[in-house]
C-alpha cells in the first residue's frame, strides 16, 4: 500500500509539473502568435508606407516632367519664333534678288530680240526701202543693258544666332515660376542691435547698441534671443516664392521662414515648434532647426548664398546652395493659418569674426 501511495504521489507530482510545463508552452505559443500578429500588422504598415512612398515619388516625377515640359514648350516656342524670323528675312531677301534677276532677264530678252530684228533685216535684199528704213530700224533697236543696282545679300549669323543661349536665358526670366522675389528688410521688426543699409537689403549687428533697460551680462545664452533678428517686408500666404540670402564671410547666421505671430524677445526653443523653419550656421556646421533637437545638414562646402523656396500650397520650405543649386534641407510646415515672412538673423559679431553683413541677394537674368 505504501509503495502504491508513493507511486501515486509521484505520478501526481509529475502530472502537475507536466501541466505547468505545458501551460508555459501554451503561453509561449500565445506570445509568439501575438508577436506574429504584430509582425503581420507591421508588415502591412510597411507595405502601405512603401506604397505611399512610391506614389509620392511618382507624383514628384510627374511634377518634374511637367516642369520640364513647360521649359521644353518655352524653348520650342522660342525656337519657332527665331526660325519664323529667319524664314521671313529669307523670303524677303530672296524676293528682292528674284526681282533683280527678273529685270535682268527681261533686258536680256530685249537685247536678243533686237539682234534678231537686225539679223532679219540683214537677210533682206538690198533695196531702196531698206536704205530708207535702216535709220529708223537702228534707232528702234538701240537697246542698252542697264545693270540693276547691287543688293547687299551678305547674311550675318549674328542677326539670327549670336549669343542665342544668353538671349534665350534672358527671355526665360518671363517664364520663371516662381519668379525671384524682390525682398527687403522690414525696419519695423529690426531690433536696435541691428543696422541695415539704405536700400534695406543688408544688415549688420552692432555690439555697442544696447536696448533700453537691457543688461547684456544677464542674458541667458541657452535661451534664443530675437535681439539679432528681423523679418522680411513681404508676407506670403499662398503660391510659390524664391529668394536668396548672401552669407559670404560669416561664421554664424540663421535664415528661413517664420510665422507672423511668433513672439518677440526670448524663447526656450526656436525650432519648428515655435513657428520657425530655419537653417543656421554654428561652429562650422549647418544645422536645420528641427524639433525636438537640431538636425545636422550634410554639406561638403559652406555655401556663400542660401536659396529659400517657399511653397505655401504644399506647405513646404526648402533650402539650397545657390552656387550648385544643391538641396540642403526641406521642412514640412503643415497647415499655417497666418502669413509667413522671410526670417533673417545675422547673429552676434563673435568678437569680430562674424562682422560681415547678411544681405538679400537679387539674382539678375
Amino acid at each position: 500500500m505504501h509503495t502504491n501511495h508513493m507511486k501515486d504521489t509521484k505520478n501526481n507530482f509529475n502530472n502537475s509539473l507536466l501541466g505547468a510545463k505545458k501551460e508555459k508552452l501554451i503561453q509561449a505559443i500565445k506570445k509568439i502568435k501575438h508577436e506574429i500578429d504584430e509582425c503581420n500588422e507591421a508588415e502591412k504598415e510597411a507595405f502601405v508606407d512603401a506604397l505611399e512612398v512610391e506614389n509620392r515619388f511618382e507624383e514628384i516625377e510627374h511634377e518634374i516632367r511637367a516642369e520640364f515640359q513647360n521649359l521644353h514648350r518655352f524653348l520650342d516656342e522660342e525656337e519657332e519664333t527665331d526660325l519664323e524670323r529667319l524664314r521671313k528675312e529669307r523670303d524677303k531677301q530672296v524676293k528682292i534678288l528674284k526681282e533683280r534677276e527678273r529685270k535682268i532677264a527681261m533686258q536680256s530678252r530685249d537685247l536678243e530680240k533686237a539682234i534678231e530684228t537686225l539679223n532679219c533685216k540683214l537677210r533682206e535684199d538690198d533695196s531702196p526701202k531698206l536704205l530708207k528704213e535702216i535709220k529708223e530700224l537702228l534707232k528702234r533697236c538701240e537697246v542698252n543693258f542697264i545693270r540693276p543696282p547691287p543688293i547687299d545679300s551678305e547674311i550675318l549669323s549674328g542677326q539670327f544666332v549670336g549669343p542665342i543661349q544668353y538671349r534665350i536665358w534672358k527671355h526665360m526670366k518671363t517664364s520663371l515660376y516662381p519668379n525671384i522675389s524682390t525682398l527687403t528688410f522690414d525696419p519695423e521688426t529690426a531690433h536696435p542691435h541691428l543696422t541695415f543699409s539704405a536700400e534695406r537689403t543688408s544688415v549688420t549687428f552692432e555690439e555697442d547698441k544696447v536696448q533700453p533697460n537691457e543688461n547684456p551680462a544677464e542674458r541667458n545664452p541657452k535661451r534664443f534671443h530675437f535681439y539679432y533678428c528681423m523679418m522680411g517686408s513681404e508676407a506670403f500666404t499662398h503660391g510659390r516664392h524664391y529668394w536668396e540670402v548672401e552669407v559670404r564671410g560669416k561664421t554664424a547666421w540663421r535664415v528661413g521662414v517664420a510665422r507672423a505671430d511668433i513672439p518677440r524677445g526670448e524663447m526656450d526653443s526656436s525650432s519648428t515648434l515655435n513657428g520657425l523653419w530655419t537653417l543656421s550656421l554654428r561652429n562650422g556646421s549647418i544645422m536645420a532647426c528641427t524639433h525636438p533637437k537640431p538636425t545636422k545638414v550634410l554639406s561638403y562646402t559652406l555655401p556663400i548664398r542660401i536659396g529659400i523656396f517657399l511653397d505655401c500650397d504644399k506647405e513646404e520650405v526648402s533650402f539650397y546652395n545657390t552656387v550648385t543649386m544643391t538641396p540642403l534641407f526641406s521642412f514640412y510646415m503643415g497647415t499655417v493659418l497666418v502669413p509667413l515672412y522671410p526670417f533673417y538673423n545675422p547673429c552676434d559679431t563673435d568678437e569680430g569674426k562674424n562682422s560681415a553683413p547678411l544681405s538679400i541677394f537679387h539674382p539678375s537674368l
